[in-house]
């Protein structure tokens, strides 16, 4: 069974690239976007993992299993998020009809250093 080797041109360009795109980031960091903070720095990590994954990692040349296997793994990576985001976004609500039930008054008192 042979193996693609990429030429060294790959990993040059790829490591440029995730440099440039550091300093990218660093210089984003430095303004306030307001809403957009999160999103341009979740696009330029988006990038620099596709670099990392796609050629210094292979899979850019595999064909097979490994696209495969990396596929499911973001799949369950976005399941689990999805189902941690809804256990967050639905933490406060309360059934009335649970209301009294959890209405407790806790004997703990909280402390004044806090």
């Amino acid at each position: 069974m042979s193996h693609f080797i990429p030429p060294l041109k790959y990993y040059v360009g790829t490591f440029v690239a995730l440099l440039g795109l550091t300093v990218v980031t660093v210089g984003v960091a430095q303004f306030d976007l307001g809403s957009l903070n999160v999103p341009i720095a979740m696009a330029i990590a988006v990038l620099k993992a596709s670099l990392v994954v796609g050629f210094f990692m292979g899979l850019h040349w595999d064909k097979g299993a490994g696209r495969i296997f990396f596929v499911s793994g973001i799949v369950a990576m976005l399941i689990f998020i999805a189902f941690t985001m809804t256990d967050v976004a639905f933490r406060g609500d309360i059934e009335p009809l649970e209301a009294g039930y959890h209405s407790i008054e806790s004997p703990v008192k909280m402390s004044k250093h806090e």
